[in-house]
């Protein structure tokens, strides 16, 4: 597997300028990150979404066949082998039918959904573990311009030791948030490749295993009836 680059959990407690440096290129990779799975999503749905319409399309196609038995046609006397021809026609298209339909559960939950789960269990996660951090950040700067503001009079002693208490457990929160924060960005550049990866092999699996039930359908079911309905076409 190739390098994946990191935060270290030890500079967190530091907040050194190379530290912010490094971690806004994570935070821009995560950004970027977020970009393009909401625009892959969008595509992914737009496949599965056209999967659906098939199998809904064939459904009716199938039933529109078994309408032509039932329609008044003027001249429609002699037309019983085009009737049992296009019933034929119905009972393998609903058998097709049942392949678009599993095609497309196969899409939603193998494809779509893992993508789904990326997006709001991981990406959500940074995206607040993020705001969190800032928060932590501003309170723990705010609580250190309020003790170096402070007058160094011997009066300000129980102020000053309640400052030094606030600046204590601010940093200590800050570290928290930092220490959750750079484990979840560290996370993220593993669990990009899995996010990435798994839902096309999802799709390209169910694809496969769709045309592999349509060759066993159509050769060991269809050949034959569509050779006498060339035949009658003829």
């Amino acid at each position: 597997m190739p390098a994946v680059h990191k935060l270290l959990l030890e500079e967190a407690l530091q907040d050194s300028p190379q530290t912010r440096t490094l971690l806004s290129v994570f935070e821009e990779d995560a950004s970027t990150l977020t970009d393009y799975s909401n625009q892959l999503l969008q595509s992914m749905q737009r496949v599965f979404g056209a999967q659906n319409e098939m199998a809904l399309a064939t459904e009716q196609l199938s039933k529109q066949l078994l309408e032509y038995e039932k329609q008044n046609f003027a001249l429609g006397k002699g037309d019983e082998e085009v009737i049992s021809t296009l019933q034929q026609f119905a009972k393998a298209i609903e058998e097709l039918n049942s392949l678009h339909v599993d095609l497309a559960t196969q899409m939603a939950d193998r494809m779509v959904f893992p993508m789904v789960q990326f997006r709001e269990k991981d990406l959500t996660e940074i995206s607040t573990l993020k705001e969190i951090f800032g928060i932590a950040t501003d309170e723990h700067e705010a609580a250190m311009i309020k003790y170096s503001r402070l007058p160094k009079r011997r009066e300000n002693e129980k102020l000053k030791s309640e400052l030094v208490g606030e600046v204590a457990y601010c940093r200590r929160k800050q570290h928290q948030a930092s220490m959750q924060y750079y484990c979840a960005l560290n996370a993220l550049q593993y669990r990009k490749r899995v996010a990435m990866l798994e839902p096309m092999l999802g799709y390209t699996q169910a694809q496969i295993n769709f045309f592999k039930k349509g060759i066993e359908l159509v050769s060991k079911k269809m050949d034959s009836f569509l050779a006498s309905v060339n035949s009658m076409s003829e």
